[in-house]
């Protein structure tokens, strides 16, 4: 795989950070460096769904972890994986349960269509425009990825959130700093 001059990629990847350290989505604590690698995890602050049991429930933080490799800013020199639950045709997150854990893929043209080019900004506002308008015509092929593309066929999140009754929006804590919204039917 093509590399940049170690200098110039180190530069690369730190002018990265910058960017997206300006949107505010860089978890605190959770930047390792490395000679070869750089890993994070960013926080998107976007209304998404997740399913628990037979009901939607709407999720406003998701985690992604991310890696930066030595061929960065090639095609295969970053790495995403979802970490969060989320009910969704295009991301299969590692979160979905204890018993039947996720793989993390994200299907997104941004990152197949990955280029020298591409960046890390653009990159995180696409994730944050994925979770709001999920694709259900190119779901991944996991049960609850097809599952999810049925779902959002025939409802988009625009409707799904403008069909919620206000009154009955629960905010429970699922981890210390994540907001989950019940939706009682």
């Amino acid at each position: 795989m093509p590399e940049l001059p170690f200098e110039i990629w180190k530069d690369r990847v730190e002018n990265e950070l910058k960017a997206i350290t300006k949107l505010e989505v860089l978890e605190e604590n959770t930047l390792i460096r490395a000679n070869n690698s750089v890993e994070f995890t960013i926080k998107l602050n976007e209304l998404g769904v997740i399913k628990q049991n037979r009901d939607f429930v709407l999720k406003k933080f998701h985690r992604i972890f991310l890696k930066i490799n030595r061929s960065f800013p090639y095609p295969g020199g970053i790495d995403f994986s979802w970490l969060t639950n989320i009910f969704h045709p295009n991301i299969h997150p590692v979160g979905i349960s204890l018993n039947n854990p996720g793989t993390g893929y994200i299907c997104l043209n941004v990152l197949k269509k990955w280029s020298r080019l591409s960046d890390l900004e653009t990159t995180v506002k696409a994730l944050g425009l994925l979770v709001k308008n999920p694709n259900p015509d190119d779901p991944l092929n996991y049960p609850i990825c097809l599952e999810a593309a049925d779902f959002f066929r025939n409802k988009t999140m625009a409707d799904f959130l403008k069909d919620l009754d206000l009154k009955e929006i629960v905010v429970e804590e699922e981890e210390e700093d994540d907001d989950i919204i019940i939706v009682d039917d």
